[in-house]
């Protein structure tokens, strides 16, 4: 059996508990909601685990798809982290 890993830091991740609720509160089926997205069942269970990063095209999609347009990017996933700027060292060699 291959071990799932998890994304990267930098990835942007569905915020699964809400998109959930979301699907509750319409009374939609997890099937029903990768139907909506045009993604497999699968993938769109691994989205919402937040084992799968979330691609460009899968968050356009969010954004204009009924019901996920309802809400706001800010509440369909997290932004990745920013990466830390590395410190130039200006030393003399």
């Amino acid at each position: 059996m291959i071990a799932a890993s998890s994304p990267p830091r930098s990835a942007w991740l569905l915020r699964g508990n809400r998109v959930r609720a979301l699907l509750g509160r319409c009374h939609m089926t997890l099937t029903e909601g990768a139907a909506r997205l045009g993604v497999s069942r699968s993938y769109f269970s691994q989205l919402l685990a937040g084992r799968r990063p979330l691609s460009p095209k899968v968050r356009r999609r969010l954004l204009v798809c009924a019901p996920f347009c309802e809400l706001a990017a800010a509440d369909l996933w997290r932004e990745p982290p920013e990466e830390p700027e590395e410190e130039v060292s200006h030393d003399a060699a």
